[in-house]
């Protein structure tokens, strides 16, 4: 059973409240705590990078991209809250039954470049298996292009979606391949 404060501190988080989220931190809360169906808090957090990638996604579809600062200033909020969940010592390695990676995977399948820095930073590990053996990189290839990420036909890429495969890549991120 959650808190008073967990589930104001949940609530927050989907709502983007950075000033709320800022304040129960600084009251000591802890977030490091699974919310039954919801999942770990920073679970909540990264599911709100996919309303930011639908932003940017649908702008694109509608043949109106958004600028480099247009996006920045829409993500700003949420890698703020990252922040303080990083400066809380959040737990980022955490995932239930319902994530397939957690935060990291969450971040990557948002193409959420900025976020997919800090968490790889903060050592969340790429290399993580789900239950069908497959790593982030895979995962995330397939998402976006239906196939690994050596077969990838770049020219179908969003900058997004190149510059989030080519990040995990950098540091250390493999094919399920070849960690078999």
């Amino acid at each position: 059973m959650l808190t008073a404060h967990q589930q104001v501190f949940l609530q927050a988080l989907e709502e983007l409240d950075l000033a709320q989220v800022k304040r129960l931190l600084a009251e000591g809360l802890d977030p490091n705590f699974i919310a039954g169906e919801k999942g770990p808090a920073v679970s909540v957090w990264s599911d709100t990078l996919f309303q930011w990638w639908e932003e940017i996604c649908e702008a694109y579809e509608q043949g109106n991209a958004l600028s480099t600062e247009e996006k920045q200033q829409k993500l700003q909020v949420h890698l703020d809250i990252l922040d303080a969940l990083i400066a809380a010592k959040a737990n980022f390695h955490l995932w239930d039954a319902e994530e397939c990676y957690g935060p990291l995977w969450d971040a990557a399948s948002a193409a959420c470049v900025p976020a997919v820095q800090r968490l790889l930073d903060h050592q969340v590990d790429p290399n993580t298996k789900d239950e069908e053996g497959n790593t982030i990189l895979s995962s995330i290839s397939d998402l976006f292009f239906d196939c690994d990420f050596d077969t990838i036909d770049w020219s179908q890429a969003l900058p997004e979606e190149r510059e989030t495969l080519e990040l995990l890549r950098s540091r250390g991120a493999k094919m399920t391949k070849e960690l078999n």
